[in-house]
């Protein structure tokens, strides 16, 4: 068991190194490394969630995002590698229904996420790029 994990990091170490000196010279494959296997790994959806906007876990992951123009960080969410930050939590599931259909109505991509106090909304931010970690 030692030996494979071993084994493992060892071949994430040379993915690595592979995927920064690899993109001067052969961009395209520099480019997919870069994405493919560097990126966390999330479970692509083609669904639209303006028919279901209920997420399940394994469909987003957390995060923190930056507007342009704007120094602050925000909770978020991404989803089919976009980014969503946070609106409201609200107790009732129709009432998150409600409001997720109100902010489509005024042209706003919404998103649902159930949690243990009820539901959380998030909104989409076409703008947003990810945030540094705070030091």
């Amino acid at each position: 068991m030692h030996s494979c994990l071993s084994l493992h990091i060892l071949i994430i170490g040379m993915i690595f190194t592979l995927g920064r000196s690899l993109s001067a010279t052969y961009p395209l494959l520099g480019q997919y490394i870069k994405e493919k296997i560097m990126q966390p790994t999330i479970s692509s959806s083609n669904r639209a969630p303006q028919n279901n906007p209920f997420l399940s876990p394994g469909e987003y992951y957390t995060c923190h995002i930056c507007i342009p123009d704007s120094n602050e960080r925000m909770a978020a969410i991404m989803f089919n590698k976009r980014y969503y930050s946070f609106f409201k939590s609200v107790k009732d599931r129709e009432k998150a229904l409600s409001m997720v259909a109100k902010l489509q109505e005024k042209g706003n991509d919404a998103l649902i996420i159930k949690n243990p106090k009820g539901y959380s909304i998030w909104v989409l931010e076409p703008t947003a790029y990810l945030s540094r970690s705070k030091q």
